[in-house]
């Protein structure tokens, strides 16, 4: 069971005393749909995906139905309805009737953009009468402004939703394991350059594995309502990371930490970096707790050997400039 205590950044902590599954879930009480943003991107597909799985009807945004992805997900059952972040209207009347609702922005979105479409949303499931909003954050989120703009889009948008009077689940995903698979980071010379030293930890999420995440969290409101929860799918140092590296693609990898010169050549990357030594991305995430909710988590190594083998291709034959996330 999960329960809440207080936390030195006044946001409730959490922990697991008993498994949380969504197995042997019903919804023969409310089968109303969730309306998931961002669902023809990675984060929403993978939460429309495994909702559909769950059982849920599900319906999403989308800025035009006759690309491939939205077409994709209508045949898998998603109702769509066309509109931008921008249609107010459209967003009110997609909202109606929804069980939940899933949020997520994109990722190019200047910051003033991401407060003004995330407190919208927010703002219109409450007037809606959403029974459960669950926000995806970023588990960079802590407990003082950085007072850079793009860091501080995703804790404003946090706290104008716990002022409004709805069930939310505010969820704070670690690094993705995409990001160590683009191309630029040094795979196509036969290296890895990320964030870390190579005897030092990083928590990575899958974001296959964020779906069943929030699929969890839609099934069982009241164990999930009112909660902020990192989430994350396994924790390995660059050492494990060479070896799985040098693993899969079958072929020598050496790990490095990217060079000081190019931390001092992109602030996104410096922050990052930065906040894995002493900042909120190197608060560590319970993964028993994680296993409990999730009980298919993906290990870095077993990603990368199946959904991210792709990537991991592509990147190693590719020459890039180094790319903020």
């Amino acid at each position: 069971m999960l329960k809440n205590v207080p936390s030195s950044d006044g946001l409730p902590f959490v922990y697991m005393d008993a498994p949380c599954s969504t197995r042997g879930f019903s919804m023969t009480n409310d089968i109303r749909p969730i309306l998931v943003f961002g669902a023809s991107g990675r984060q929403g597909g993978s939460v429309a995906k495994a909702l559909l799985k769950a059982g849920w009807p599900v319906r999403a945004l989308v800025l035009d139905p006759l690309k491939p992805a939205s077409i994709a997900l209508r045949d898998a059952g998603v109702e769509l309805v066309p509109g931008s972040f921008e249609d107010t209207d459209v967003i009110r009347a997609a909202v109606k009737d929804t069980h939940g609702v899933f949020s997520v922005l994109p990722a190019n979105l200047a910051a003033e953009e991401e407060v003004r479409y995330g407190t919208s949303i927010a703002d219109l499931a409450a007037e809606r009468g959403v029974a459960h909003l669950v926000y995806s954050s970023g588990a960079s989120v802590g407990d003082k402004l950085t007072g850079v703009a793009r860091f501080d889009a995703k804790p404003r948008i946090e706290a104008h939703i716990r002022k409004l009077p709805i069930t939310a689940t505010i969820v704070r995903p670690m690094i993705f394991m995409e990001m160590l698979v683009r191309p630029g980071f040094g795979l196509d010379e036969g290296r890895l350059l990320s964030l870390i030293r190579p005897d030092h930890s990083i928590q990575l999420t899958a974001v296959d594995d964020i779906g069943k995440f929030i699929a969890a969290m839609f099934a069982d409101k009241p164990r999930f309502g009112g909660v902020t929860l990192k989430i994350a799918s396994d924790m390995v140092t660059g050492l494990e990371l060479e070896a799985a590296f040098t693993e899969v693609a079958g072929r020598p990898i050496a790990y490095a930490r990217l060079p000081d010169d190019v931390f001092a050549a992109n602030a996104d990357l410096a922050h990052m970096a930065k906040s894995l030594e002493d900042g909120p991305l190197a608060e560590r995430v319970d993964l028993n707790a994680m296993r409990e909710i999730n009980p298919e988590i993906l290990s870095f190594r077993t990603w990368l050997a199946g959904s991210g083998r792709q990537a991991l291709v592509h990147a190693l034959g590719t020459s890039a400039a180094h790319q903020p996330e």
